[in-house]
């Protein structure tokens, strides 16, 4: 997806990308978050609200190279499967950059790459859908916030319609257009991520079926029916 991240530039208290500069860690960091789905990134924006933090989104690998030239985040969460390129790669840079990023977690829908998210310099690894919103926060504590105890006072995170419709749209814009480069497979991926954050078991056994070699045509399917379920807006 290319929307362009509203979170750009550097803030006042935020470390620049300069080898030994030190920083203590803090109740309201930066989270840099690596994500092309507009669904799951709406989700992660609504479990961040609250937190005094700043959450800054890059929807594909050069954009998020662009923001950590700008500055080093508190804690970065990576996306496996993006348009140009495997988060592993921008998970290895992470790690292996003068001033490392202090907490690096990998994302995806197939909890089958946690070994090699790992591998890559992954500090943790969460699969999509994420469990609990106490999850999430505990993930990234104390790089960005405290956890509240129990979960308690924890916002409840509901899908976006514009953001799952938006989604949508760009599954059957990657699956009806030339198969170019990793164009298919890219678009399987993301279908996957897209079908595990709604729990939508017809989409995954359609997803399932075009991966073993069925064809792409139910999925498509699937995909229309549910943009035309979706409420006009």
């Amino acid at each position: 997806m290319n929307t362009h991240s509203a979170y750009s530039g550097r803030r006042a208290g935020e470390r620049p990308a300069v080898a030994g500069v030190s920083h203590r860690y803090q109740q309201g960091g930066t989270l840099l978050l690596v994500e092309d789905s507009r669904l799951f990134s709406d989700a992660i924006r609504i479990m961040f609200r609250g937190t005094g933090g700043r959450l800054r989104r890059a929807d594909t690998l050069c954009r998020a190279r662009r923001h950590l030239a700008l500055y080093t985040p508190d804690a970065v969460i990576i996306d496996l499967g993006l348009p140009d390129g495997c988060g592993l790669d921008l998970i290895a840079d992470c790690a292996r950059r003068p001033l490392r990023v202090p907490l690096i977690i990998a994302i995806s829908g197939q909890p089958e790459l946690e070994a090699a998210a790992c591998a890559a310099g992954a500090d943790r690894f969460m699969a999509k859908p994420i469990a609990s919103l106490a999850q999430f926060r505990a993930a990234l504590a104390p790089s960005c916030f405290a956890t509240p105890p129990n979960g308690l006072g924890l916002p409840k995170a509901v899908p976006d319609m514009g953001a799952m419709r938006d989604d949508f749209y760009l599954a059957l814009d990657l699956l009806q257009g030339p198969d170019k480069g990793n164009r298919r497979a890219y678009a399987l991926q993301f279908i996957e991520g897209l079908a595990r954050s709604l729990h939508d078991t017809a989409m995954l056994d359609a997803l399932g079926a075009a991966q073993n070699g069925a064809g792409t045509g139910p999925l498509v399917g699937v995909l229309r029916h549910r943009l035309r379920a979706q409420p006009l807006i």
